[in-house]
C-alpha cells in the first residue's frame, strides 16, 4: 500500500476509535452517581479555594521543604501549562467534543457561586448539537487540567513518594472526568500525562542542577531530600 494512503487510512481509523471510545465513556458508561461525582472532580473553580489554602499552609507551616516544593512546582506549572499546554492548544487547534460530536453530553455543576455551595445540587446535563450551535468552547489538546495535575504528581513524588502516587491516582480520575464531562477526547489524555511528567522532571532538574546554590543558601543541611531533587550526593552540601 502507498505510504501516504496507509497514513491517511491509519489516521482515519485512529480518529474513529477515539470517537468510539469517547461515546462509550461519555454516554454508554454513564450512571447517575457518576453524573454527580465527575463534575465535582472536573471543576477547577470548586477546588481552587482548597488549593489556595494548601499553598498558604505550606508557606507558613511547611518549613524549608514546603517552600522548596512550591518553588519547584511553580517552575513546573510555568513549563507545563504556560509553555507546552498554551502553545500546543493554539498550534494544534483541536476542537472539543462538544463542538463537533453530535450527541456529546456536557456535564457541569449547578450554576452559582461559590461552587462548593452548589456541589450537592443536581448537575447540569446538556446534549450537544454542533450543527445548530456555532459557539466555540476553546481547544481540546492538550488537557490543561491533566498537565497541571501530573506536574504536581511528579514534583510531589520527588519530595514524598506516597503523596506523588496519591496525586497521580487523583490525576487519572480527573482525566476520566474530563472525558466523561465532554471536555476532552480520550486521545488528549496520554500526551497530556506525558507533558505533565516531563514538565515536573524539567522543573526538578532546573532547580536541582541549574540553581543548586539556591537550595544550599536556603537550607545548608539539605533536609535529606537532595537525591529526589535531582542533586547527586556529591553535589549536596556536607551534613
Amino acid at each position: 500500500m502507498n505510504p501516504l494512503l496507509f497514513g491517511i487510512v491509519t489516521a482515519g481509523t485512529l480518529l474513529e476509535m477515539d470517537a468510539f471510545l469517547f461515546d462509550l465513556i461519555n454516554q454508554s458508561w454513564a450512571h447517575p452517581v457518576l453524573d454527580r461525582l465527575m463534575p465535582v472532580l472536573s471543576s477547577l473553580d470548586l477546588w481552587r479555594p482548597l488549593l489556595f489554602a494548601a499553598v498558604i499552609h505550606l508557606l507558613i507551616f511547611g518549613g524549608m521543604s514546603g517552600r522548596r516544593f512550591l518553588l519547584v512546582l511553580s517552575v513546573g506549572l510555568v513549563i507545563g501549562d504556560g509553555l507546552f499546554a498554551h502553545t500546543l492548544k493554539h498550534a494544534v487547534g483541536r476542537l472539543r467534543p462538544r463542538d463537533v460530536r453530535e450527541g456529546a453530553i456536557v456535564r457541569s455543576l449547578a450554576p452559582g457561586e461559590p461552587k462548593w455551595l452548589h456541589m450537592m445540587e443536581p448537575p447540569v446535563l446538556v446534549v450537544c448539537h454542533p450543527g445548530k450551535e456555532k459557539a466555540s468552547h476553546g481547544n481540546s489538546f492538550p488537557s490543561g487540567h491533566v498537565v497541571n495535575l501530573f506536574t504536581l504528581a511528579t514534583v510531589a513524588f520527588a519530595f514524598r513518594r506516597f503523596a506523588g502516587i496519591f496525586v497521580g491516582m487523583a490525576g487519572l480520575l480527573m482525566a476520566w472526568s474530563r472525558i466523561y464531562c465532554g471536555a476532552h477526547w480520550p486521545s488528549d489524555i496520554p500526551p497530556s500525562i506525558v507533558i505533565g511528567i516531563v514538565s515536573g522532571l524539567a522543573s526538578i532538574w532546573i532547580i536541582g542542577r541549574v540553581l543548586p546554590w539556591f537550595f544550599r543558601k536556603l537550607d545548608p543541611s539539605g533536609g535529606g531530600r537532595w537525591p529526589y531533587l535531582g542533586i547527586a550526593p556529591s553535589d549536596a552540601p556536607p551534613q
